[in-house]
């Protein structure tokens, strides 16, 4: 079950399964290897979402954390 990215709880596992963002923030992402199929775990969620994928830890703001659409893992 997809939901997004910003609804997923702290130390959760999950599968990134779209990006619903603007084609600017879908490159970045995609640069930093938050793409479709990509498995990543949920490392904080205070002022940020702090989402590891593979060896990268990324810092994605609440806005753009609600475009992209993950499931568990």
């Amino acid at each position: 079950m997809m939901h997004p990215l910003n609804t997923s709880k702290e130390g959760e596992n999950i599968v990134v399964r779209c990006l619903n963002c603007n084609c600017d923030d879908t490159g970045r992402l995609n640069e930093l290897g938050c793409v479709e199929g990509a498995n990543g775990r949920i490392l904080s969620k205070q002022k940020n979402i702090i989402l590891q994928v593979g060896e990268t830890r990324l810092a994605i703001a609440e806005d753009l954390a609600k475009s992209i659409l993950v499931s568990p893992a």
